[in-house]
């Protein structure tokens, strides 16, 4: 009698357990289906007006048309894209914040300084375009090639500007390897890297993309790319690597979101959002206007570009 009064109890509980399970089941389906029921929040790790907030504002209308709700963008500058993705970090996984930075503010950054998040706090979602990144001299520099570089930067020295705390190694190793004097300049910002180059105050900088635009009327000259492979709208220069440094820099504008959001939402998510990056209107201020490869990744495959990043840079530069 005892074992069948047990029985009978855990058959109810079972029972039970499956109505739950299958409820929460449902529950989530529809969670999902309604999903998106109000506006999305994207936060750009950059100030307003510049390049990359003009592609991401373009993105957000561009989404808006697929998920029939409004985006809207809001401008969280600092640290190179940190302060965005602490607040991303902190945001509520729900599907309705997500973010854009490049892949450095995820992948290298927390392992030259000590912030809240790391790597794999985050979902990787989709990629929009690929920077050009590059170093660059004036086009009235007293060299015109690596080479000439690196001999005028042995007799009288080199100053070189940059924002991005990696390529700041870079430099660095270069200047151990070569036997060159080469004093850092921080900067502030893209254009005022631009503007010291132009008006002589520096010899030599880092440019994510910016310094295309001043490549026609040879105001700026491209010294090397720092890509894996050579940069399209300067194929005449070798990269980093054909010169024989064993590194090298690519980086893309990409979009990522808190981690946690139900699979099915950052699925429906994730779909709309590589719709949108990949739309012609996107891909003509990409290409045409900005000299950036319309590049769209798959998740999987910007989670692992990420991740393998970040591996090399701990073991590379944890202190």
């Amino acid at each position: 009698m005892l074992f069948l009064t047990l029985s009978g109890i855990s058959a109810r509980i079972l029972a039970g357990a499956f109505s739950v399970s299958l409820l929460l089941s449902f529950s989530g389906l529809s969670f999902a289906e309604a999903w998106p029921a109000k506006p999305l929040t994207l936060l750009v790790g950059f100030g307003a007006g510049g390049g990359a907030d003009t592609l991401s504002r373009l993105v957000a209308r561009e989404l808006e048309k697929e998920i029939g709700q409004p985006v809207v963008v809001k401008n969280v500058a600092g640290g190179g894209g940190v302060v965005m993705a602490t607040k991303l970090k902190n945001s509520e996984p729900d599907g309705y914040t997500f973010g854009l930075a490049s892949n450095s503010s995820f992948d290298s950054m927390p392992w030259f300084a000590e912030l809240e998040y790391k790597a794999d706090d985050f979902d990787y979602l989709t990629t929009v375009t690929q920077l050009q990144n590059a170093i660059v001299a004036s086009g009235d520099a007293p060299f015109n090639s690596w080479d000439e570089m690196i001999e005028y930067g042995r007799s009288s020295g080199l100053t070189f500007a940059s924002i991005s705390p990696i390529t700041r190694r870079f430099i660095n190793l270069v200047a151990e390897k070569e036997g060159v004097k080469i004093r850092i300049v921080p900067m502030r910002g893209g254009l005022e890297i631009m503007n010291s180059l132009i008006g002589g105050h520096v010899d030599i900088a880092w440019s994510a993309g910016v310094h295309q635009a001043y490549l026609s009327d040879g105001k700026l000259q491209v010294l090397a790319a720092l890509n894996d492979e050579r940069l399209s709208t300067s194929p005449e220069k070798p990269t980093v690597r054909e010169l024989g440094y064993d590194k090298s820099y690519t980086t893309y504008f990409m979009f990522s979101a808190p981690k946690g959001i139900p699979e099915a939402i950052l699925n429906k998510l994730t779909d709309a959002l590589r719709k949108a990056s990949a739309s012609p209107a996107v891909a003509e201020l990409a290409e045409d206007r900005m000299a950036f490869p319309n590049v769209v990744l798959e998740p999987e495959a910007l989670k692992s570009f990420v991740l393998n990043n970040s591996d090399y840079y701990r073991e590379a530069y944890r202190k």
